[in-house]
């Protein structure tokens, strides 16, 4: 079989297939990686490839949910902390505080491109249960702190830990779906997050029971509890996170993990002959620092890090201004965070079913600045809490759905499996700054109102929530006019196979999504 293949075939890495039986002689038909594609797509069509999915969505969801809700559970604590004496026992003032919110997100910005350079290196099988002991042992030991100094240093520590999770799972999900299934599983997938926050307020009106238990504050539980369940189920991770198709022996056949190699290989930016660069290579990062498209988004995601940290770190605060008791004050969070889960969950079926990207971000932004609006006035007068209320719940459900919006928006528009993986965590590590300046605008002198911070939350929202996403979707609109213009012929005629390849998704073959 070796002898009957030509040099040009083994170049393109042919994939051999038996063809009829004539004359006791069996022809050999040579396909190459994109025709066996195609006949693999033609297969799994309907049901079966829903079937498919299912089966991924069973075997590879759950594991990197639970785990990113763990992450952010352990990340947004902080202000619940706050609520169960932190602040007392550790003897800071309210900017040294501040201060110790804000330098987890300069190690948070820092970590996130290493962490998924690593992850590229060592498979997310070894890389983000690894992650999840560190955090583990970071939480602990901040539970265990009596100063501003030691409290700041493992906020220092837990930033450049915590920095990998959510970049590094968004881009296990990129290893094993089509773009026209992703942003709606990266949507399930985030809802952890907003499901977190539902579940942090739980967790923390739990735990805070044992406040002043044995002569410690409710905080110190809080962290040492959390943190021990953290190592537990990292110890577990090492066993059920899966990398990608390659690396799955049991619960696929051979042809459906071939079918879901070669469809990550070739539906980047649209079906094209040309399969995408998945090797590792450092040049990679290079270009993912050198693409616009990385900024363009992370404008937004800034914005968000920006609201996002701000209002999670005051919403306890908010409600229990509302005349609720700090444990009280816990729970009346919940609601707000599961309507956010619901219309995240939403935002990702109709962004994947209409193929609408920038409809995904800017909707639920206008969603957020009414919030804004509702809450600004009403949080004045006592009077009006349920009001406040309603602002709240409108806040949340348009914050929570950007973020996954914007990493699919991402993924979608990279190619080459290293510079998507730097992409993701490079977009996400420029816009957690956000979290610093988010940390550091609603002033405790001014509660409730918080003029300055709700002041340029509105205002951000306003000009790279709704209206940039706008302008960059027609930024995109003319790159992929420009591109249909050129035929293939003319395309081919320039271009090498292998050229095309290397330039990803500014190939003129390549179609950013919209």
């Amino acid at each position: 079989m070796e002898a009957g293949l030509t040099d040009k075939a083994k170049e393109n890495n042919k994939v051999i297939g038996v063809g009829s039986v004539a004359s006791g002689s069996i022809d050999l038909v040579a396909f190459s990686e994109y025709d066996e594609y195609l006949r693999l797509n033609e297969i799994f069509t309907g049901d079966r490839r829903k079937r498919l999915v299912r089966k991924i969505d069973l075997h590879v969801l759950p594991q990197l949910i639970f785990l990113y809700l763990l992450s952010y559970v352990d990340r947004s604590n902080v202000g619940n902390a706050k609520l169960f004496g932190a602040l007392a026992d550790l003897g800071m003032s309210g900017q040294q505080w501040n201060t110790a919110l804000s330098v987890f997100f300069a190690t948070y910005a820092f970590g996130g491109v290493p962490s998924n350079i690593a992850l590229k290196k060592f498979g997310p099988k070894i890389w983000i249960p690894t992650l999840m002991i560190c955090v583990s042992i970071v939480l602990i030991c901040a539970g265990l702190q009596s100063n501003f100094a030691g409290w700041t240093s493992f906020r220092v520590l837990l930033g450049l830990v915590e920095a990998g999770m959510y970049p590094g799972c968004s881009f296990v999900l990129t290893n094993w779906y089509a773009p026209h299934e992703l942003h709606s599983r990266m949507t399930i997938f985030y809802s952890g997050a907003s499901g977190a926050g539902a579940f942090s307020g739980l967790l923390a009106y739990a735990i805070g029971q044992l406040d002043h238990k044995w002569g410690y504050r409710g905080w110190r539980f809080i962290y040492v509890i959390e943190g021990l369940f953290t190592f537990f189920i990292a110890i577990v991770a090492f066993f059920l996170v899966h990398d990608s198709p390659a690396k799955v022996g049991k619960w696929l056949t051979d042809e459906e993990r071939q079918y879901l190699l070669l469809r990550h290989k070739f539906s980047a930016g649209g079906t094209s002959p040309i399969p995408e660069k998945e090797l590792f290579n450092m040049k990679y990062v290079k270009l993912s620092f050198k693409s616009f498209h990385t900024y363009a988004i992370a404008l937004i995601e800034f914005t968000i890090a920006v609201v996002v940290y701000g209002i999670s770190f005051v919403l306890p605060t908010i409600i229990n201004n509302l005349g609720y008791t700090a444990t009280t004050a816990q729970a009346m969070t919940v609601p707000p965070y599961i309507f956010a889960c619901l219309v995240t969950l939403f935002s990702g079926w109709a962004a994947d079913r209409y193929k609408q990207r920038m409809l995904s971000v800017v909707l639920p932004n206008i969603m957020a600045v009414i919030g804004f609006v509702i809450i600004i006035p009403s949080v004045r007068h006592s009077s009006l809490t349920g009001l406040t209320l309603f602002g709240v719940f409108l806040l949340a459900g348009g914050l929570y759905p950007v973020s996954p919006a914007v990493m699919a928006w991402t993924a979608l528009n990279t190619s080459g499996t290293m510079k998507r993986a730097v992409s993701l965590a490079l977009m996400l590590s420029f816009s957690q700054l956000g979290g610093i300046m988010g940390s550091n605008i609603f002033i405790a002198i001014e509660a409730p109102t918080y003029n300055i911070g709700y002041g340029i939350c509105l205002g951000m929202l306003v000009v790279f929530g709704v209206i940039w996403p706008i302008i960059y979707f027609f930024i995109l609109k003319g790159i992929n006019a420009k591109r249909a213009k050129l035929t293939k012929e003319e395309i081919f005629a320039k271009y090498s196979e292998e050229e095309l390849a290397e330039m990803g998704d500014e190939s003129p073959l390549f179609r950013y999504s919209t």
